[in-house]
């Protein structure tokens, strides 16, 4: 985690650090990644790069963190966009993720990401929860009836597999922009009909 100096710095300095970290780890894998190439266009000494983080896997993990609380964030908005409706608001969301990834910048940095948690060597120096991470949606974004059902774990879980799955075959470039939205879709109406169907009672 950052050091107190790095949370006391002034936003737009702390901000310029996680633009100039983004775009060193969209270049290349976080094993890759270069802390000069990062102070470089932060334009802050490579001194204080050691002020405000242990090395460079520490400004990884709390990159991935600040990101998924603005996704967090985001994501309560969407919903109230759509009235409530957590799996509308799940279309929207993914909608826009993808949408996202047309920068090449993006893309790069969501498959290096990738490329970083499902590399053997630096699992076990990532959070447990790390992989959590690539997607916002909890059991408290759904309906107040709906969490205290038993199956709403399975379902949250069933969501983040396919979005996850969905997100994986669209950086394959294994679907269209238009396939992948459509497919993400149907999954997501076919889970809503099932978390409200019959077999929801049980």
């Amino acid at each position: 985690m950052p050091t107190r100096t790095f949370t006391n710095l002034p936003k737009e300095k702390r901000v310029r650090i996680l633009r100039a970290a983004k775009k060193e780890f969209s270049r290349v894998p976080l094993e890759k990644a270069v802390i000069a190439n990062i102070v470089k266009d932060a334009e802050i000494p490579r001194g204080s790069f050691y002020q405000y983080f242990e090395n460079v896997d520490d400004l990884f993990i709390y990159l991935i963190n600040y990101m998924y609380g603005i996704d967090q964030k985001r994501f309560i908005k969407y919903v109230e966009e759509k009235n409530g409706d957590v799996y509308e608001a799940l279309k929207l969301k993914f909608s826009n993720e993808i949408d996202k990834l047309t920068s090449e910048e993006n893309r790069q940095f969501r498959i290096n990401v990738f490329s970083t948690l499902f590399n053997d060597s630096k699992k076990s120096r990532m959070h447990p929860g790390m992989m959590e991470k690539q997607n916002p949606v909890g059991i408290i974004n759904f309906p107040e009836a709906q969490q205290k059902s038993k199956n709403v774990n399975g379902f949250a879980e069933i969501i983040k597999m396919i979005g996850f799955f969905c997100l994986q075959k669209y950086l394959a470039n294994q679907a269209s922009e238009k396939e992948i939205k459509s497919y993400y879709n149907s999954c997501i109406d076919f889970i809503k009909m099932g978390f409200n169907g019959p077999q929801a009672a049980f």
